[in-house]
């Protein structure tokens, strides 16, 4: 089992809504679930945890904006995964380089950008810096451990997003995991500046998760 250490890029969200992620308990949750916090309905932590599986993780990557075959509803509302960011290091052959597309970047990039309407300019925008444990291995129906789709040596399937880095956290991720939340604006020549931080008092270390034992 491994810490990793990535971002989150949240866009068109205030800092109430940043700060409660940072207080709630339940910290980050996935669009499935904050549909129903929306309506103030129970959510169905079972039927979610039912919804973890390689097929749906594949479409959560691939075809988020598709439709869920099991609701007709696209699936980017229904689905249990949440996107983070943790970089990764692409090869580029003909000019025989490695590049590196860093984790804050992407997380940046859907910050400022309104994907539901692409011709509008860039917003300001939240990262979240926050860690999850990830296995060695595939291991999509277990919660409590998120999905490494960057890494190519878990033979999913070809995926064009490979650049985004992405790291798949399952229903949630709780505010203990969840160090801090930055601000991003553009100042008026276009710049993107850091303007504002909230660290999270609660936030817990994952040190404790660590191979390594004192001394009786």
């Amino acid at each position: 089992m491994i810490v990793q250490w990535c971002c989150k890029g949240l866009a068109k969200i205030e800092e109430p809504t940043v700060r409660a992620m940072l207080t709630d308990p339940l910290g980050l949750i996935c669009q499935d679930w904050l549909a129903y916090v929306r309506d103030a309905q129970p959510f169905p932590v079972s039927r979610a945890m039912h919804r973890l599986s390689e097929a749906n993780l594949h479409r959560h990557v691939n075809d988020f904006a598709g439709p869920d075959p099991g609701t007709g509803r696209p699936f980017s509302q229904v689905t249990p995964f949440i996107s983070l960011s943790a970089g990764c290091v692409d090869r580029d052959v003909l000019t025989k380089t490695n590049r590196t597309h860093r984790a804050l970047s992407t997380a940046l990039n859907f910050a400022t950008t309104d994907y539901s309407d692409p011709a509008r300019p860039p917003c300001h925008g939240w990262v979240l810096y926050c860690y999850v444990v990830i296995g060695s291995n595939p291991a999509v129906r277990i919660p409590g451990v998120a999905e490494e789709v960057r890494e190519l040596h878990h033979g999913r399937a070809y995926s064009g997003w490979y650049w985004q880095g992405e790291v798949a956290a399952k229903i949630n991720v709780p505010s203990v995991q969840i160090l801090c939340a930055e601000r991003y604006d553009f100042d008026p020549d276009g710049k993107l500046r850091l303007t504002n931080v909230l660290m999270n008092p609660d936030f817990c270390h994952p040190a404790a998760l660590l191979a390594e034992r004192g001394m009786r």
